[in-house]
């Protein structure tokens, strides 16, 4: 009885066939994606968020407080403003909808509030900052003891969720899921 020992060549040729090359060609780019995911997972997950007021409860402003009253779709109630405003006589676009964001702001300091809502945008995670479309109204003197309402409308994707209105003072206002309308 003779044994036979494996052919070196045969072990050879089989590990270089082409499919077993493919195989090793195909590590390097699975472990940059490893690679990048892990990274990208790791600043995610460090990530410090901003912290914001959530809706209801009242933020610091310079002279007094700021607190968001109400959000409102513009699809739930039909609402437009007094003034004739051609871009809200036109339906959203596509993925979008409507909000009125009602924010009351409150003068408490001697100085009172010098409001300026120009500067007042919705952001969200890895979005860019929405403007308002219409507001009721761009500046105002809030006097100590006062208090003034200001009515801001925006067109928000209908997926965003974490949505924050900033103030240009670094006020962060969170909207909630209130923004959202049944359809």
């Amino acid at each position: 009885m003779s044994t036979m020992a494996p052919d070196e060549s045969t072990a050879a040729t089989a590990s270089a066939t082409p499919r077993n090359r493919r195989r090793r060609l195909m590590v390097v780019p699975l472990a940059l994606v490893c690679a990048l995911a892990l990274a990208l997972g790791y600043l995610f997950l460090t990530a410090k968020p901003e912290p914001s007021v959530p809706l209801g409860p009242s933020a610091v402003v310079p002279g007094g407080t700021a607190r968001i009253k109400g959000i409102v779709p513009l699809e739930d109630d039909g609402w437009l403003p007094p003034e004739h405003v051609q871009v809200l006589e036109e339906g959203p676009s596509a993925g979008t909808h409507r909000v009125r964001v009602l924010v009351q702001f409150t003068a408490v300091e001697a100085g009172g509030i010098l409001l300026d809502t120009s500067g007042f945008v919705v952001s969200g995670p890895g979005g860019s900052d929405l403007r308002p479309l219409w507001r009721s109204l761009a500046k105002a003197e809030i006097r100590q003891g006062e208090s003034l309402d200001a009515t801001m409308v925006f067109e928000l994707p209908d997926k965003a969720i974490a949505l924050i209105l900033k103030g240009p003072d670094g006020t962060r206002l969170s909207l909630g899921v209130a923004h959202h309308t049944g359809g």
